[in-house]
């Protein structure tokens, strides 16, 4: 990463399936958190566009999201997953043994299987020798629940692990099939090289303003050009297009405007008449 940042300028296509790491000692030892560490130095410096994807059937876990989460750039960084990919802190199984133990799943079986209802029912009224065997029943019965509970259960959570909660949360920007995947990243990738250079232009032009103030400027003239902002094929050809060079140096007269005229209004008014009278003659 360093190296495609100082010295080859590129973006980075990044394919994620890890389930993330223990954090044991085991990989203390591996100085897999040091490394981890340092990826996301890596990530957090890196000035050109990152692209991280999730493919089909892969998963993202743990502290392996952690360290190329957006967030982490997010000027520079998107993430994309298929739809057949997950995306979670814990796996389905891990999330139901922490959050719907069986404990709890005992409690829905009371609250929704109509024969263990019947059976509560009965045990209260039942006392000595009928008791003992209706809460015998009562066990086998939520034995025979269990799997099925613990099963659903897992679907449920799983369902929070796919691209439409993973982008309704906002940590994907998309969701990307496999199968579309190269021609979307193909004018996905082109544009944001191109936008981000003609962003770099701006900036150095007019150093008031930072990347999101030269995204809107970009935005604004390309809405005003009658380009759709969100088309990335539509946004390349516009963007190749433009004189960068023209902009910017429009953006710089306008920088230099607002300077002079802050620093002309800093002076003492016959300071100010003596310069305007100077520059004048």
């Amino acid at each position: 990463l360093c190296d495609f940042n100082r010295a080859e300028n590129l973006p980075v296509m990044v394919f994620a399936n890890w389930r993330g790491f223990s954090g044991g000692t085991r990989d203390m030892y591996s100085e897999v958190l040091k490394y981890g560490a340092q990826i996301v130095d890596a990530l957090v410096d890196y000035e050109h566009p990152i692209f991280v994807y999730i493919p089909p059937n892969g998963e993202l876990r743990g502290g392996a999201w952690v360290v190329i989460d957006p967030s982490i750039n997010p000027e520079r960084m998107e993430m994309y997953a298929d739809p057949e990919s997950r995306g979670g802190i814990l796996e389905p199984p891990g999330i139901v043994e922490v959050k719907y133990r069986a404990a709890q799943q005992v409690e829905a079986m009371h609250r929704l299987d109509d024969r263990i209802k019947e059976l509560d029912a009965k045990i209260v009224k039942a006392d000595g020798a009928e008791k003992k065997i209706l809460e015998q029943e009562l066990k086998a019965r939520e034995r025979n629940l269990l799997p099925l509970y613990t099963s659903v259960a897992v679907g449920f959570a799983d369902l929070h692990d796919r691209t439409g909660r993973m982008k309704a949360k906002g940590v994907i920007r998309d969701d990307v099939e496999w199968k579309s995947s190269r021609r979307f990243f193909f004018w996905r990738v082109k544009r944001r090289v191109l936008q981000d250079f003609f962003i770099k232009t701006l900036r150095n032009a007019d150093k008031r303003m930072d990347f999101a103030a030269a995204l809107a400027q970009v935005k604004e003239w390309a809405e005003k050009g009658g380009v759709a902002f969100n088309d990335d094929e539509k946004m390349a050809v516009w963007l190749e297009a433009q004189d960068m060079s023209q902009r910017a140096d429009g953006c710089k007269t306008a920088f230099l405007r607002a300077h002079i005229e802050a620093m002309l209004k800093e002076l003492p008014e016959d300071e100010r008449r003596s310069l305007l009278s100077a520059l004048s003659s």
